[in-house]
């Protein structure tokens, strides 16, 4: 039996570049497809595998390298909720752009110490 906590990252890697490579045209890659490629069908050992592959497709679609999807529309690697696809990103295909949100209030990323935090220093 695989111990997926000995999975190294770049194995996680390979599998999804592997995975996107062999349907460069076709239906984008479900990540639990990565999970069991990896591992096998036993749910218990895939299921705590999509953890590390998210992280994994985050920083191949920051690099450039694939798309994430959502309902089939890319979205930013740092934004990806629920249920996501990816695919590679083609040779003559530009990087995705991603609209700026308007509804973000400037101030929700302020820290602010309540009187109880300053005490512990």
């Amino acid at each position: 039996m695989i111990d997926p906590r000995r999975i190294k990252a770049a194995a996680i890697r390979e599998q999804i570049l592997a995975l996107a490579t062999d349907r460069r045209a076709s239906r984008p890659v479900d990540p639990s497809e990565v999970a069991r490629a990896l591992v096998g069908t036993n749910e218990k050992l895939w299921r705590q595998l999509m953890k590390p592959i998210k992280d994994e497709v985050i920083r191949l679609a920051e690099d450039g390298r694939i798309v994430i999807l959502r309902k089939n529309r890319p979205v930013p690697p740092r934004e990806v909720r629920g249920l996501y696809r990816f695919r590679l990103l083609g040779e003559d295909e530009p990087a995705p752009t991603y609209p700026v949100s308007d509804d973000k209030d400037p101030d929700d990323d302020e820290f602010w110490l309540d009187e109880d935090d300053a005490d512990e220093d």
